[in-house]
This record gives C-alpha cells, sequence and structure tokens, in this order.
C-alpha cells in the first residue's frame, strides 16, 4: 500500500501556563492598566465589566470572554453596579494565535462556558501540584482546541462603549500611535483632539488608570523596540523618533525596560 502522509502545519503552541483562577470582585474593583509578555483570557460569568484594551473600551457582560494578546495594554473595573466573578487564564503560546481572536468579545453558549471552566481546573490542578507525566500537555491541547473553537465558530462582536468619553480616549490614543515618533507634549495632543490637558488627563485615569505621560511613553518603547529587533541603532532611532540624543535615547529606553538599548537588541526575541 503507497501511503501518502498530510504534515499537520502548527500555526501556533500553547508552551506554558502562568496562571489560572476564579475571581470574584465587589462593585468598586478596579484593575489599573497594564502591558504584559502573556496571552490573558478573562472570562465572564456573572455582573459586568468594563474593559479598557488599547484605544478600545469594551463592556462584558455574563458568558462573554475577551482574551487580550501580548503586550496590548489593558484595564478592567467593576461596572454598572454588578459584583462580576469569573475566570482567568494566562499563558504564553508561540506562533500566532487566530488573528480573529485579537478583536472583540466572544458569547460562549452554555457548552463552551462549561468547557471553559473544566480547563480552568485542569490547569489549576496542573499549576498546583505534579498530576501526572501528560498533565500539562493535555491542559494545553484542550485549551488550544477551545481558541480554535472559538475563533471558527463563536464570531466576535464588538461591543464598543459609543459615550462621548469614551470615544473621546479612542481619539487619543488613534493620535498617540499615529505620532509615536513625535514626542508630541500633553498640550499638543490635546489641542488637536479639540480638548482641555486637564480634560485628557481625566479620560486617562478613567479609562486608562496610568498618567497619558506614561501610556505615551508606552507607545515610544513599544515601538522602539521593534527598530531594535529590525536592527537599527541608538542613534538611527534617536533620529527618527526625535530624541535629543542617542544618549538620552538609551536612558529612556532603560528607564521603561531595565535594559540599555543593546542589552535589549542582544536579547530580543527573533
Amino acid at each position: 500500500m503507497d501511503l501518502k502522509i498530510k504534515k499537520i502545519k502548527k500555526e501556533f503552541e500553547i508552551i506554558g501556563f502562568y496562571t489560572a483562577f476564579r475571581f470574584e470582585w465587589n462593585e468598586a474593583f478596579v484593575f489599573n492598566g497594564e502591558r504584559h509578555h502573556v496571552w490573558e483570557i478573562v472570562y465572564l460569568d456573572s455582573g459586568k465589566v468594563e474593559v479598557t484594551e488599547d484605544e478600545k473600551v469594551y463592556t462584558l457582560e455574563s458568558g462573554n470572554i475577551i482574551l487580550h494578546a501580548p503586550m496590548e495594554f489593558h484595564r478592567i473595573r467593576s461596572t454598572s453596579g454588578t459584583s462580576p466573578s469569573g475566570y482567568i487564564i494566562s499563558f504564553e503560546a508561540s506562533g500566532e494565535l487566530p488573528e480573529q481572536l485579537k478583536n472583540g468579545i466572544f458569547v460562549l453558549d452554555p457548552n463552551s462556558a462549561s468547557n471553559y471552566e473544566a480547563i480552568v481546573k485542569q490547569i489549576q490542578a496542573f499549576l498546583k501540584v505534579p498530576t501526572g507525566e501528560f498533565a500539562g500537555q493535555e491542559a494545553a491541547a484542550r485549551l488550544t482546541a477551545f481558541l480554535i473553537e472559538i475563533a471558527n465558530k463563536t464570531g466576535s462582536t464588538e461591543r464598543l462603549s459609543n459615550t462621548q468619553s469614551a470615544m473621546a480616549y479612542r481619539t487619543i490614543i488613534s493620535l498617540m500611535t499615529k505620532r509615536v515618533c513625535e514626542n508630541c507634549s500633553l498640550s499638543e495632543i490635546a489641542a488637536e483632539c479639540n480638548i482641555s490637558t486637564s480634560y485628557l488627563k481625566l479620560l486617562f485615569k478613567t479609562y486608562a488608570g496610568i498618567a497619558p505621560k506614561q501610556y505615551y511613553a508606552h507607545l515610544r518603547t513599544q515601538y522602539a523596540a521593534e527598530l531594535l529587533k529590525n536592527g537599527l541603532s541608538s542613534a538611527e532611532i534617536a533620529n527618527r523618533m526625535n530624541f535629543s540624543s542617542p544618549s538620552y535615547f538609551s536612558s529612556f529606553f532603560k528607564k521603561q525596560t531595565h535594559l540599555l538599548p543593546s542589552e535589549y537588541q542582544k536579547n530580543a526575541p527573533v
């Protein structure tokens, strides 16, 4: 018999877990914004939360799930006077997860929700104590199948907040991203968005939980890191991004990352 093999192309692979836990927050809960190098999944089984994800502001309700991609700014807080509860998983993956998982909210049917809760408990057992030679691999395979299923079948919904303040916040972040090389002042950004500097600061307090200068510095650092990975020198980056000198760029980058540009460039993932 002449057998032919059709090889499997692995688009992504889950290679490790960091956390898996149930949360129960009160109506005043606020988690201020952050970026980190891992994937994070937030599933809500009761209540409502407001989630800021880069420039977008979402409302999650019971039965909703959202994924935060690595280095994507995100913040979460209770809303509508509810006490939300649900499950969170953070993990590391190699390769590229389906693009549709990076945008919007997914609504899980009861079977998918039960499956997700079971996956969380399986990962918890793996993280807590030794549970067998293949326990981690089994949990990774199950989560992989779950992610592929919701990417292919569930479909996401934007459900963006369309309040005046949320739309103003989106405009500011879009402008900051567009002007990441220009080293704009807050007054320049506020003027271009036709708002006051004090209102700009209030929007960041509401939706980001960090100061606008800090957020803009994060954007500039992230962009500079990509340029370093592409082989540009500190002098080239300082010139492109309007830093006064290569040495000032180096001190700025080290303050943000705790690494000199040369150290980051040497250890940056390919």
